[in-house]
């Protein structure tokens, strides 16, 4: 159970979280990206707008397709055809967001930031960078590939096994639905139940 959850917040660290600065310097795009995930393709796509201030994830995992947004500083997994959706924690998504548009000394430092180069990723030229974060109380080692502050590739290691995500379509500039970054009205947001994650088995 505990392999499930990380893979959750892995996936909310993925999205990240609300910006009150801009992360990009692409205004609005959308990023597809392919994870292996337990055994199966996990398709991704990251929508955003404005600078990165908004942004969604659209996840497809065993013919589902599954909708994550940040809101006040939880993740919302929505379910558009089923119309529900689930509020969990971001465990440290925000904490971790890096801002590879403005690095500063501090973050750097705190994250062991280093740059390893440059590498062509979906067609765009990525610098490569590895840091570290802590993840439900696991240090983890990140190696991105990062073009405008976009990560177009992540390599994340784990007590559970290297998970890798890479972008295989970039559109820059394109008109973003507003409803992508919103909960449907009338649904209902439910709390998750964290004891039914096995309460004591971290």
């Amino acid at each position: 159970m505990r392999r499930i959850l990380f893979i959750a917040a892995l996936m909310a660290f993925s999205l990240g979280a609300v910006a009150q600065e801009k992360l990009y310097e692409v205004k609005s795009g959308i990023v597809t990206l392919e994870m292996d995930m337990m055994g199966q393709t996990v398709v991704q796509q990251l929508y955003f707008d404005d600078y990165g201030v908004k942004q969604a994830n659209l996840s497809e995992f065993g013919g589902q397709k599954v909708r994550s947004i940040e809101v006040d500083g939880k993740n919302i997994m929505i379910d558009d055809a089923a119309k529900t959706a689930m509020r969990m924690p971001s465990f440290g998504a925000q904490a971790n967001r890096i801002n590879f548009t403005n690095l500063d000394e501090k973050t750097v430092k705190k994250n062991k930031i280093k740059e390893e180069g440059q590498e062509e990723i979906a067609g765009k030229p990525c610098t490569k960078y590895t840091y570290k974060v802590l993840m439900m109380g696991q240090a983890v080692t990140v190696t991105a590939w990062v073009y405008k502050g976009i990560t177009l590739k992540s390599s994340t290691k784990t007590d559970f096994g290297e998970m890798v995500q890479k972008a295989i379509k970039v559109e820059e500039d394109v008109q973003i639905d507003p409803s992508m970054f919103t909960v449907p009205e009338g649904v209902t947001v439910q709390e998750m139940d964290m004891s039914m994650m096995g309460g004591g088995g971290f």
